[in-house]
């Protein structure tokens, strides 16, 4: 599918953007699928999780303060595929960041933006939230930051830096104090999600330059892949719920071809387009419920291990390891 293709070239951007800021990439993806000879398979399936990881292990090689700024700033906006010709021709900022929050997940699942109009004693703003999907990885807010500047970036380059971020609301695991040393914005510390908050005073004014025909052309064809992206999303999902039902290590495709009503054939050719199979599904299923089970629940491993189906917790401890390159009970201790 070529929506795929999109997400794995943001993904080996931020590849780049990380071997050019001095990390040991081979450290970053060790263990991880979808992952080949230092780069994401064209077409390949990218878990939440697994991308949530990298920044994760990212985080802590760097002990950098500022790694989420530095990367956000440094990536290249062409990685956002359909979506650079689309935000460069715009009619206007207001439409730009609007398309922004509407295809984000042609880019990325890990979250989206939720765009907030409201009115402050200075005139009106418009907040713009990137809300983390639910998933048993935590998005890691180096992630989030780096999109959050990549995307003001975005916004200042289009508008030939007319309409910048008024402030940047960040979590105390940020440091506000720090960053704000480093960009022309004000920034405020808060519990809650990483908000951009944008001035509208010239967010309707057109953007020079902008061809209304090439526009069309691409924004018609990043609509088409992002109906293809959330009927495969609807797809997966039903297929995750069927091997919960049926059992973490009993599910069959069998079982999922009878509760979805499609034959056999019909999904192995859909997963496979999807860059994915159902043997991957229930590994995704059986590592997201082994993370579940051990960090929120707090269960023991020996009865995690019951809980999914392992004969012995030893299985288990071997298939943990290989999935997270850590043991459950050091995954666990955090």
């Amino acid at each position: 599918m070529k929506h795929r293709y999109i997400e794995a070239e943001w993904i080996n951007a931020l590849m780049r953007a990380f071997t050019n800021y001095g990390l040991n990439t081979s450290l970053i993806i060790e263990g991880l699928a979808g992952f080949e000879n230092g780069q994401m398979i064209l077409g390949a399936r990218l878990e939440i999780s697994v991308a949530r990881q990298m920044w994760h292990r990212a985080d802590k090689l760097a002990q950098d303060p500022l790694l989420g700024l530095k990367i956000g700033s440094s990536q290249d906006y062409r990685s956002v595929g359909v979506l650079a010709p689309i935000l460069w021709h715009s009619p206007s900022v207001r439409i730009a960041l609007n398309h922004i929050a509407t295809f984000q997940t042609l880019i990325s699942e890990s979250g989206s933006f939720l765009l907030t109009e409201m009115q402050e004693s200075g005139g009106p703003i418009i907040l713009c939230e990137y809300v983390p999907l639910p998933n048993a990885v935590p998005v890691n807010n180096h992630q989030v930051l780096a999109v959050i500047i990549g995307t003001v970036g975005i916004i200042q380059t289009i508008s030939n830096n007319r309409v910048r971020a008024k402030r940047l609301y960040l979590p105390s695991s940020l440091n506000a104090e720090l960053i704000a040393k480093s960009i022309e914005c004000q920034t405020n510390s808060r519990e809650g999600n990483l908000t951009i908050c944008f001035t509208t005073e010239q967010f309707d004014q057109t953007i020079l330059g902008c061809d209304e025909h090439l526009y069309q052309i691409n924004l018609t064809y990043a609509e088409e892949l992002l109906r293809t992206k959330r009927a495969s999303l609807a797809l997966i999902d039903s297929i995750k719920k069927v091997i919960e039902l049926y059992g973490f290590s009993t599910a069959t495709i069998e079982n999922a071809e009878i509760h979805l009503e499609l034959h056999k054939r019909t999904l192995q050719r859909n997963l496979a387009q999807q860059g994915s199979s159902f043997r991957q599904l229930k590994e995704e299923v059986l590592k997201e419920w082994a993370i579940k089970l051990l960090v929120r629940q707090k269960l023991d491993i020996d009865e995690v291990a019951q809980r999914l189906g392992y004969s012995e917790p030893s299985a288990f401890h071997r298939a943990f390891k290989t999935w997270f390159s850590t043991t459950p009970k050091q995954f666990s201790l955090g």
